[in-house]
């Protein structure tokens, strides 16, 4: 492999044959030289080359940008192969934000090429697919049209109440690199059934209808027109042509599986794994957006101005559940001018906190609480849970789930049921049901391994499901990292760690008699990730040179309505945090809901919200 080092002296070989470093003045000496390592485009398919680095340059989003190379510290005189270098340091990474106990009981061992103890550098600027330079790095100019590759005639809904028209896009993996690799982004229009096509193409007669762009839950979700069929009837009734888009790596999008990172693991490339991985966050997903409304502008407005916006072309409306919101936030930092108006429904994204670790201590506390009123409600439970877990732990246990998804019962997955308690007291009692099965099968009868009826109770539990959306596991720290220069390095394991309601567990530790244990929530630890994603997701995890994901300036000068539903007692989306966002959005109104709501309310109470939201 090549190198670009960046440094002021000169190189010079002793009598030994040992690199040395000589400065303009002459001076010798042993010098700690940064390698600046380089990673062009790749693609699964492609072979591995490499060039120096040109000199990074700033950007105007993020001055302290530094380009897409990882500086790594090494001595003066080192050398090796480039296969040597990429295995080593692809491995060596993955040690900095875990150690071996963080996998203690998932039956995974990290590789014996890394070395205990190995010390590095912290929040290495990760190598990722993208930008070298300056003209050639993320941009939020000149995002090109997508192409429209596919535009089948319209089908009519089961109950007959909505049209529905697929339409397939292509657009680039990298927006600033338009004639480079390609990827398929699915969509779905929704229309009255009384709405007549006026084209035998493709185009549904909403030229006086504004479209509204519905960004679901994630990262990693797919988003179906046919979800919410209330929801549909609801806003076709205020005048909508309703957009479902399945983000890029989702659904019927170029999508993420174990299949994309094969052939980066049977390489060794961690690295490239994880660049390609880290491309699926919410600017990517803005920006592939942006150029569907823009290939939708010009066949719907090809020769007239006149729309359902005032007559400056095609703008949307966005409406963001969860994940969604932070989807729109975004876009509304960096594209207002696309945009008519926006709804969130516990979407309301932290844009003011400085690192990942505030929003994961936000949420233990939230989780803290739902364990309180678990164990006042099911007082028996604590000693159950506590022999539970441990009867699991001194086996080592590592049952497979019959569902085919190589996910596991463990002493430590056991724990993250807490995540049923965001749906509320449904939750709550689902868990307790759940606990009183493992625990009469496990402590009170002693069997070998749990019957398939608990296991497949555990599987729907389970509500992560990372083996049909990684991208959920491997991004779900990332969409946290807005300020260029944080990793997230496990941010919910390191903040769990705090807790002595959690540290122990989170360490793999027996819990001692008459300890309480609680349940973790919306947090993705490594226990949960499946085996074929782990290296790519400590190296994500480790990846601190992220692009800027929201602009606090242009959002205190918002002129866009927005109107965003928050609740109280939503486990996934922080209360508080809420309201600071709130504060940071110029006209933005945070409706409250209703005492007991959580944050599936927009599907549990659909008729209810839409009428409070709009």
């Amino acid at each position: 492999m090549k190198f670009h080092r960046k440094s002021p002296h000169e190189e010079e070989s002793d009598k030994d044959g040992d690199k040395r470093m000589v400065n303009k003045e002459g001076r010798r000496g042993r010098y700690k030289v940064r390698w600046r390592w380089w990673r062009p485009t790749l693609t699964p398919n492609e072979s591995f080359t490499s060039s120096p680095s040109p000199s990074p340059q700033r950007s105007s989003l993020n001055p302290e940008y530094s380009g897409s190379s990882v500086d790594i510290l090494s001595d003066g005189g080192s050398s090796q192969s480039e296969e040597d270098y990429q295995i080593k340091h692809s491995l060596s990474l993955i040690k900095a934000p875990l150690s071996p106990d963080d996998y203690s009981d998932s039956g995974i061992s990290l590789s014996d090429s890394i070395e205990p103890g190995t010390k590095l550098e912290p929040r290495l600027a990760m190598p990722y697919i993208g930008a070298e330079a300056e003209g050639n790095r993320p941009s939020w100019r000149n995002i090109r049209p997508a192409s429209l590759v596919q535009f089948p005639r319209p089908c009519v809904s089961p109950d007959k109440e909505f049209k529905i028209r697929t339409v397939h896009f292509t657009v680039p993996l990298e927006h600033h690199k338009p004639s480079g690799r390609q990827i398929n982004i699915h969509a779905e229009l929704v229309y009255d059934t009384h709405e007549r096509d006026k084209f035998d193409s493709w185009v549904p007669a909403c030229r006086a209808s504004p479209i509204l762009v519905f960004l679901c839950g994630g990262p990693g979700d797919k988003n179906p027109h046919d979800r919410s069929p209330a929801l549909n009837r609801m806003l076709i009734e205020k005048g909508y042509v309703v957009l479902y888009a399945d983000y890029r790596g989702t659904g019927q999008s170029s999508k993420i599986d174990s299949a994309t990172v094969k052939t980066y693991n049977d390489t060794r490339d961690f690295a490239g794994a994880a660049g390609y991985l880290s491309l699926f966050r919410q600017d990517n997903i803005v920006r592939d957006l942006e150029a569907v409304r823009l290939c939708l502008e010009e066949h719907l407005y090809p020769f007239s101005s006149t729309n359902g916006n005032g007559g400056d072309g095609l703008k949307w409306t966005l409406m963001g559940q969860s994940y969604g919101g932070w989807v729109a936030l975004t876009y509304l930092s960096f594209l207002p001018g696309s945009l008519a108006e926006v709804y969130l429904t516990a979407g309301l994204a932290p844009v003011t906190i400085g690192s990942p670790d505030e929003v994961y201590e936000a949420l233990y506390s939230g989780i803290r609480r739902s364990n309180q009123r678990y164990y006042q409600r099911y007082p028996e439970d604590e000693v159950l849970v506590r022999e539970v877990y441990n009867t699991l732990l001194s086996r080592g246990a590592a049952y497979e789930l019959p569902d085919g998804s190589k996910r596991k019962l463990t002493a430590q997955t056991f724990l993250t049921l807490g995540r049923k308690f965001i749906g509320g007291d449904s939750g709550l009692e689902a868990v307790h049901d759940f606990v009183g099965q493992l625990h009469g099968q496990l402590v009170r009868n002693n069997a070998l391994v749990p019957s398939q009826e608990v296991l497949k109770e555990f599987s729907k539990l389970e509500g992560f499901k990372l083996h049909s959306r990684p991208l959920y596991g491997v991004l779900h720290e990332a969409i946290y990292c807005n300020n260029g220069d944080t990793a997230s390095e496990w941010s919910a394991q390191r903040v769990g760690k705090r807790h002595r309601e959690y540290k122990g567990w989170l360490q793999g530790k027996h819990a001692a008699e008459g300890q309480r244990l609680y349940f973790s929530g919306e947090m993705v630890l490594p226990c949960l990730i499946p085996e074929e994603f782990r290296y790519a997701n400590d190296l994500v995890a480790s990846k601190a040179d992220w692009e800027p994901l929201y602009d606090l300036n242009q959002l205190k000068e918002n002129t866009v309505p927005v109107r965003a539903m928050a609740y109280q007692d939503d486990l996934a989306v922080d209360f508080e945090l809420s309201k600071r966002t709130v504060e940071a959005v110029k006209g933005c109104v945070m409706v409250v809901g209703k005492s007991g709501w959580n944050h599936g309310s927009l599907r549990n109470n659909t008729d209810e919200v839409i009428r409070m939201l709009f």
